[in-house]
């Protein structure tokens, strides 16, 4: 009787035991420890955010008005559409910037819902909030690119995007400009064509770039009808023609002399940019004509699960750490079909949501 008791106390021990261990459903390999922030715009308005690869939060409804463009600066949140906005509270509610027009914001056709990039740049240097946009107050015309370059303004913000004055510090004559970016030196560079590039350094004026480095045979940009906007990956400038005829190209002494990308369809490119991560990849995105990836000088594809009729709008990267203190990065492609992730930083992609997504942040 004792041995048969013990013999049931036993099993008893044993299959409690095994009951807690297929109890705790925890796997720690795929628990997040350190979230990140991504921040996903819509070509229909909307406004997105996920801490981790789960939760898919909305911030900003539907309004038909495509978001271009999502900011951060310092604890202000800001996106530009036709007009732009900053929200103090972390997205609850968003206000108007006073940018000193009560007209929209342009360079962005209304009935294709394209736009140029990079038209607003928060820099964390002298926390200034930068903003290209047209400078002309009927309200009443719906601009295209070309009539909207005769009229650009550059504007700025030292409150974080809430109140914009026009830029006054030029060691030339005052421009406009389609796009600003940042290298990371510090020095800014704006473009409004292929003869007007100008770069500021910290606590200079803007002042206008010669094309052509003196002695040595000038490479200029190209100086047809094109429209240029800028980007850049660390401390390379580049110049991309947005109708693509003139493809891609770039700068390594800051727009003194310029040399030409290779592999490019002739389609528009609505993006060129270097996403956050561990790599030195540059990604261009195309109109139906797939994502690429700049290897040396040349542009090669990698759209493989991306459909090949998707407005492919934006890459940008984000580095995800488990709770075992794994570290993965992950890259995310805004496309009009949907959010696409990828684990291996581009060599193929997987459908992460439905939408029609237009940026990201």
């Amino acid at each position: 009787m004792k041995n048969r008791l013990l013999i049931l106390i036993l099993a008893l021990g044993t299959l409690l035991n095994s009951s807690c261990e297929k109890y705790n459903q925890i796997d720690n390999s795929t628990t997040v420890k350190t979230p990140f922030v991504l921040y996903i715009g819509g070509y229909q308005g909307t406004l997105h955010k996920m801490n981790d690869l789960v939760y898919f939060s909305n911030i900003f409804p539907t309004d038909n008005a495509t978001l271009r463009q999502v900011l951060v600066a310092d604890t202000m949140l800001l996106f530009l559409k036709e007009n732009f906005y900053y929200s103090g509270d972390e997205g609850r509610a968003f206000v108007k910037s006073n940018v000193g027009q009560d007209y929209p914001i342009r360079h962005i056709d209304a009935f294709y819902k394209y736009y140029l990039p990079n038209s607003a740049l928060y820099n964390p240097d002298s926390n200034i909030v930068y903003l290209c946009c047209d400078s002309r107050g009927d309200g009443k015309k719906n601009l295209t690119f070309q009539t909207g370059l005769d009229n650009l303004v550059l504007k700025y913000s030292t409150d974080n995007g809430k109140n914009f004055v026009n830029e006054n510090r030029w060691n030339d004559p005052q421009i406009g400009a389609t796009s600003i970016t940042r290298l990371d030196n510090g020095h800014l560079f704006i473009i409004k064509d292929s003869a007007n590039l100008y770069k500021k350094q910290p606590g200079n004026s803007w002042t206008k770039v010669p094309q052509g480095v003196t002695g040595t045979p000038a490479k200029p940009l190209p100086t047809d009808t094109t429209i240029w906007y800028l980007s850049h990956r660390f401390n390379t400038l580049f110049a991309i023609d947005y109708t693509g005829q003139a493809g891609i190209w770039y700068s390594l002494d800051e727009g003194l002399t310029w040399d030409k990308t290779v592999g490019l369809p002739k389609k528009e490119i609505l993006f060129a940019n270097q996403p956050f991560g561990p790599g030195t990849d540059f990604f261009a995105g195309l109109d139906s004509g797939g994502l690429y990836r700049l290897d040396a000088n040349s542009f090669v594809s990698v759209s493989a699960g991306i459909p090949w009729y998707a407005k492919v709008s934006y890459v940008e990267g984000k580095r995800v750490v488990y709770r075992t203190d794994e570290k993965r990065y992950y890259l995310f492609c805004a496309t009009d079909q949907g959010l696409y992730i990828s684990e291996n930083y581009g060599t193929d992609w997987k459908l992460f949501r439905n939408g029609i997504y237009s940026t990201l942040k």
